[in-house]
């Protein structure tokens, strides 16, 4: 069978849930080192202005990993934790800075992220559109 060309605008799709005990877990066990290592100053700074902040910690660990699965690269030596920083516009919505060195690996991509928590768990799906 012969394979069609991907015309498609969607270049990739990914998606990530977690338990947000678990994130609980590993700052309870790992304070800073943990948030360090995994989130950046801005990130930290954002989620710890809530009175919990770990859904909205495990949202944005769900975010990263559903965008490097989105690119097809997984962290490692194609991209740390610190190359993908999630924050918000003013109205909310949650907004991918990638890191210069990233940007220039992966030709500026272009995702669309969404995030969302409740009780138990915080999940996020990110698309890799094409630009």
């Amino acid at each position: 069978m012969k394979r069609m060309k991907n015309t498609s605008p969607i270049l990739g799709l990914g998606n990530d849930i977690i338990e947000i005990e678990r994130i609980r877990k590993s700052i309870d066990e790992h304070g800073r080192h943990f948030l360090d290592r995994l989130f950046s100053e801005k990130e930290q700074k954002y989620c710890l202005k809530y009175k919990d902040p770990v859904p909205r910690f495990a949202g944005r660990f769900a975010a990263k990993e559903a965008i490097v699965k989105a690119l097809g690269v997984g962290f490692g030596k194609m991209v740390s934790w610190h190359d993908i920083e999630i924050l918000n516009e003013e109205n909310g919505k949650p907004e991918i800075h990638f890191s210069e060195s990233l940007k220039e690996r992966l030709n500026d991509p272009q995702i669309l992220l969404s995030i969302s928590h409740c009780d138990e768990y915080a999940s996020a799906v990110a698309i890799w559109i094409a630009s």
